[in-house]
This record gives structure tokens, C-alpha cells and sequence, in this order.
């Protein structure tokens, strides 16, 4: 169906240029009305946006523009979130380790900002200044991996957060510390005898360590829940 119709065109006198009407109906996109706008996007969360402008017979960057419309509608209806509980994540857009952050609610299960330059601490300090202090006030627990700029971002923007370390991570990191321990003792075994006999903590391989980095390990390991038992 193809419809027509003129729009008014005035001269303003206040700044001299011409304005041009506005219809509430009509998408950013002139040629394609809102609501074809948003059903056209509301396709895309089945399907790729290749897929949804071959099957309607568009162009790519006119399904693309159409899509972004109809995910700042859902925003909108959203409203401005108020998280309590955030997860914290990094994800790669392209090759050559360019990444966005992305920032979840894990009560209400949904994502509430994608942004940044990269994963940098200014970057994550974006999404504070986004929020605003005072809803940044109301975060009560983060979880995020274990890189610094997270950490130190939110400490410093989210003074009553708790932070929880996901247990992929702290494994991972618990297990590099693990294997570089046997390296060490085969290269100094009279140091670690030494260390044995002066501090009677270090009576197990595990916490034959550096007093900085068994602290480490301390704070990593204590965010962990329970483990079973096999």
C-alpha cells in the first residue's frame, strides 16, 4: 500500500529557517510509518537483520536504523533503571581486542548500558556518570571477572557496593598460582625448607608462598561458596 499526502512547510520568525511538520506516525525513516517501523524491528529478535530485509525485500541499513528505533522504544518503556545487584562483563565487537562493556541488572535479568571506548576505568566509570549518584547509591553487589578497572571503578563511584568475583575466574587465577608454586620450589627447594621451618603456616605446597601473594589467594578464595565434596 502506498500513501500520499502533503506536509506543511513554514517560515519561522524567530530564527528565519523553514520548518517542516512533524507526524507523530511517521518513523525518523519519511518513507516508512512507526509502527511498520517497529514491527520491522521486532522481527530482528528472531532473526538477523540480513534475513529480515531479504524476507520484506528492504535495504540493510533501512532495516538497521529500524531496529535501533524499535530498541530505544523498549528503553522507554523500561523506564530508568535502578539496579541493586549489577553484573559486570566485557565483549568484543571486532577483531584486534576492541572491546564494549556491558552492564546487566541480575534481579531483573536484562541488560541496562552498552557502552565505553574499551574496558578501561574510564570507560566503566561512563556507566556511573550515566546512572547518575544517586541510583549509583542504591548498587549493593557487582559481580564482574577479576580485572582491575572494573574493581577500581566501581569502588570509587559505589562506596556501599560489595563485589563478587564469578568462580571462573578466581579458579583460574587460584590454578596459575598453583602451577607456578612447583617451579619455584624446584629452582630454590633450600628457601622453601627455610620458609618451613621459620613459619609453621607454610606446611602444605599450597601456602608455600609470598606473604602478598597468599593474601591474594586469601581474598579471591573467601568469595567463594562452598565447594561439594566428592
Amino acid at each position: 500500500m502506498r500513501l500520499e499526502f502533503e506536509m506543511r512547510r513554514v517560515d519561522c520568525r524567530q530564527c528565519g529557517g523553514v520548518k517542516q511538520e512533524r507526524l507523530d506516525w511517521l518513523a525518523d525513516n519519511p518513507h516508512y510509518t512507526r509502527r511498520f517501523a517497529l514491527y520491522v524491528g521486532k522481527q530482528c529478535r528472531s532473526a538477523s537483520i540480513k534475513e529480515v530485509a531479504e524476507d520484506l525485500q528492504l535495504d540493510w541499513h533501512a532495516v538497521k536504523a529500524m531496529d535501533k528505533l524499535y530498541m530505544q522504544e523498549q528503553l522507554q518503556l523500561e523506564g530508568t533503571p535502578t539496579p541493586r545487584v549489577i553484573g559486570i562483563d566485557e565483549i568484543s565487537i571486532r577483531k584486534g581486542h576492541v572491546y564494549r562493556i556491558i552492564v546487566s541488572d541480575l534481579e531483573a535479568g536484562r541488560p541496562i548500558w552498552f557502552g565505553g571506548e574499551d574496558r578501561s576505568e574510564a570507560s566503566m566509570a561512563m556507566f556511573y556518570a550515566h546512572l547518575g549518584v544517586e541510583r549509583t547509591g542504591e548498587i549493593r553487589l557487582a559481580m564482574m571477572d577479576t580485572w582491575k578497572a572494573f574493581r577500581k571503578a566501581t569502588v570509587t563511584h559505589a562506596h556501599k557496593v560489595a563485589i563478587l568475583y564469578d568462580k571462573f575466574h578466581v579458579l583460574r587465577q587460584l590454578g596459575r598460582q598453583c602451577r607456578v608454586l612447583p617451579a619455584r620450589e624446584q629452582s630454590c627447594p633450600r628457601f622453601c625448607r627455610r620458609a618451613e621451618q621459620q613459619n609453621p603456616r607454610d606446611s602444605t605446597p599450597l601456602l608455600r608462598l609470598r606473604d602478598k601473594e597468599y593474601l591474594r589467594l586469601k581474598i579471591l578464595t573467601s568469595t567463594l561458596p562452598a565447594l561439594p565434596r566428592e
